[in-house]
């Protein structure tokens, strides 16, 4: 392993990783803290959604809570402390739904909760996040996600996935 870089939270190596016929495979690898995604339910079977200005994209995109895994041990903690400082509530009841990786070359999770039981408990919102917090069906939180300018693929693979699961 060749380190390439390193900084500010990423760390980009070479690696080699063998093939069943034993041939080399040799690849850049990005390494990164995983990432916490929680669709919120609330009494009447909405979701919790939150649109957020990214300055980078110059534009709002729609998509559920998340967050980096970089403040805590474990993805829970980090899943709950996100939904706590982007809507303003917290879960009694929070469970891992599923986790998914973006490619082979990073290694980075995207660990996936659904919260329910939801009561007012806000943390302090990230001094440099605008955010705002709306409550709508799964059906139309899709719709937003989708039509987004930049779409959250994290929030697009929860909401679809949550919607076949429950024949939506």
């Amino acid at each position: 392993m060749q380190e390439l870089y390193s900084g500010h939270g990423w760390r980009i190596v070479t690696e080699e990783a063998s093939l069943p016929d034993g041939r080399i495979k040799k690849t850049a690898r990005v390494y990164r803290c995983d990432s916490a995604h929680v669709l919120a339910f609330t009494k009447a079977g909405n979701v919790l959604m939150i649109r957020e200005y990214r300055p980078f994209y110059k534009a709002f995109i729609w998509m559920v809570p998340s967050g980096k895994v970089d403040k805590e041990a474990d993805p829970l903690t980090a899943a709950s402390r996100e939904l706590r400082e982007e809507t303003g509530f917290s879960a009694a009841i929070i469970e891992p739904y599923f986790t998914s990786r973006h490619s082979e070359a990073q290694e980075q999770q995207n660990h996936f909760f659904q919260a329910n039981t939801l009561k007012h408990d806000p943390l302090p919102q990230d001094a440099t996040e605008l955010i705002e917090v709306h409550e709508m069906s799964v059906s139309e939180a899709i719709d937003r996600v989708l039509t987004s300018p930049v779409i959250h693929t994290e929030s697009a693979l929860a909401l679809l996935r949550y919607a076949r699961e429950h024949g939506l």
